[in-house]
């Protein structure tokens, strides 16, 4: 389930790119798949003139009538060399449920489970392969003998001295890995440790696409290989970098960002501005852009800057082909790197999410509003409206949490949605049927946090709410900061939003957060201490001496850190309450 959108910022999107592997073709499969005298014994003209006839057959049909035919003298190679043709030639969705509900493909699966047994590694990828392709899942028990077969097959030792083991090509090993994962089977823990140590030497002699289906495999299968398994990976990318294209990156970094193993920096660099280099990826740029920068947020690796102004180019270019997951994706990596685009890639980026706001889900919204805030990206007026209707249209499927992280973005980004939307949205914190004057019960229910986010938004919104209910919210910070509780960046937000709704505070409400702002001074950061006094000045705060001495001091040693703009206003806040000494220096 979709982590709390209120700690959203350190968790992984909850719909994170699902990369190719999972409706994409893997490797192209291999021919035979025999493994010894599996099947029945038919002659050698026999075996000859059926696999002929397999291999010429171009339509599913075609080969389905040869499994009626001659299904009582198919071999292991024949049966494994049958679906494989059905998967290769199956185009279309409505082709492919007629072609796996038909009474034929019924009796070719009786023959792979009779026949499977004899397969080598091979043709237990065919097999896979094709029901991957063919979105056809054919039982647990038909995919952990598939698993357990290729276990065996690699991990077997040569019989005698002069024996050699038997070789398992990596297409075989990519493209059975890359099946079970397509289709969502999570063979035994104790089969799967077994599989990846037996690959991992090997890797090297894996091409890049082999390579990527591996990981994509164990990604969907959500299985996690280890470092060991990891080390051999960068290995092996290191040696064959050159052969990456633009789907095996994205591909490959998402499946390693999914198992949760952190690739080298400087290896997902080259990798990045070789995939810039190669217009990253063409028409599939839309798809490899955001895999690729989700990767390196979930990773934690800032991608290099010439992939940064790659995307940032082609963003305008392809936004019309992102997809709601893409545009998700894409925007919780930047708002998580906290590394916005340029304007146009912005733009183009909010069209996208406008353009999809009517398919949003209640996820997706929440999510949307919480990266723009984070990037401090305020949308084009029509462009939020379209993103403001999907709000209103999901307000009733919100909890109330991530009713309070849509408030506080449309705070952060100056929109009022309508007094209505946002009476819709802070329902909950305000009481239901308590009349607008009545301080409700629901306040009490809030932290110092919550309080002072609904503060802020409701000023920035220029939403005016009723005048009890913002007072329980001011109310509640003043308990916190009374018992030293309040976090800081709340009493810059609430004191904040108080002032700007004109909010009349008694003196000793102000003297208590003050006096909370001055004792936890070495946590503010200077320009929150300079909101924090220009508030108060606000809000008619008449210090004490002492405590305006106080106030004197702090802002002194934050003055020197403050842009020349909030140097001016701190003075101005500070003479507003009472200040008349203070100078220039």
């Amino acid at each position: 389930g979709p982590p709390s959108l209120r700690a959203v910022a350190d968790a992984a999107p909850a719909r994170a790119p699902r990369g190719r592997g999972r409706s994409g073709k893997g490797g192209r499969g291999g021919g035979g798949g025999g493994g010894g005298s599996g099947g029945s014994s038919a002659d050698a003209s026999t075996s000859a003139r059926i696999q002929g006839e397999l291999t010429g057959a171009r339509d599913p049909r075609d080969i389905l009538a040869i499994v009626d035919a001659d299904g009582d003298s198919f071999d292991t190679i024949h049966t494994a060399t049958a679906i494989h043709r059905i998967a290769t030639h199956t185009k279309g969705d409505a082709t492919r449920e007629s072609v796996t509900s038909s009474p034929s493909f019924a009796a070719l699966m009786d023959l792979v489970r009779a026949n499977l047994g004899g397969m080598n590694a091979q043709g237990l990828a065919n097999v896979a392969w094709a029901c991957a392709r063919l979105d056809h899942s054919p039982g647990a028990d038909l995919l952990d003998d598939i698993t357990a077969g290729l276990e065996r097959e690699l991990t077997a030792k040569p019989k005698g001295r002069a024996a050699k083991a038997r070789e398992v090509k990596p297409q075989a090993v990519s493209n059975t890995v890359w099946a079970l994962g397509s289709l969502r089977h999570r063979p035994s823990d104790d089969a799967l440790a077994s599989i990846f140590h037996a690959v991992g030497p090997r890797l090297r002699d894996f091409r890049a696409q082999e390579l990527t289906n591996v990981v994509l495999g164990a990604a969907h299968m959500e299985y996690v290989p280890g470092e060991a398994f990891d080390a051999s990976v960068f290995d092996a990318v290191r040696q064959n970098v050159q052969s990456f294209e633009g789907q095996e990156t994205s591909n490959l970094l998402w499946a390693l960002a999914r198992v949760g193993a952190k690739a080298p920096d400087e290896l997902v660099s080259t990798l990045l501005e070789q995939s810039a280099a190669q217009n990253l990826g063409g028409m599939a740029s839309a798809l490899n852009l955001s895999q690729c920068l989700w990767a390196c947020a979930k990773m934690g690796v800032a991608p290099p800057e010439t992939y940064v102004k790659a995307v940032d180019a082609e963003l305008p270019r392809c936004a019309a082909r992102l997809t709601m997951e893409s545009v998700d994706c894409i925007l919780w990596a930047l708002a998580t790197m906290g590394a916005p685009l340029g304007a146009d890639a912005m733009d183009a980026l909010t069209i996208s999410a406008a353009r999809l706001a009517d398919r949003m889900d209640a996820e997706m919204l929440v999510k949307t509003h919480w990266a723009l805030a984070r990037l401090r990206h305020r949308p084009a007026p029509g462009d939020m409206q379209q993103i403001v209707s999907a709000a209103r249209r999901l307000a009733d499927e919100l909890p109330a949490d991530d009713r309070l992280t849509v408030m506080h973005a449309w705070g952060v980004l100056r929109t009022n949605p309508g007094d209505d939307v946002i009476r819709a949205y802070t329902a909950d914190f305000r009481g239901e049927g308590e009349g607008e004057d009545a301080p409700g019960a629901r306040e009490s229910e809030l932290d110092g946090d919550q309080a002072a986010k609904l503060l802020c938004a409701y000023g920035r919104t220029r939403h005016q709410p009723p005048g009890a209910h913002a007072a329980a919210l001011a109310n509640k910070l003043v308990e916190e900061a009374a018992e030293g509780s309040l976090h800081p960046g709340a009493a810059v937000l609430g004191l904040w939003g108080a002032s700007l709704l004109d909010m009349r505070m008694s003196t000793k409400q102000l003297d208590i957060l003050a006096r909370n702002a001055i004792v936890q001074d070495k946590k503010l950061a200077p320009r929150s201490l300079a909101k924090i006094v220009w508030a108060l000045a606000a809000l008619g705060y008449d210090p004490t001496p002492k405590d305006l001495a106080a106030l004197k001091d702090r802002s002194a040693h934050a003055m020197p850190r403050l842009m020349a703009k909030d140097q001016e206003a701190l003075r101005e806040a500070l003479a507003r309450l009472g200040d008349v000494q203070i100078t220039r220096a």
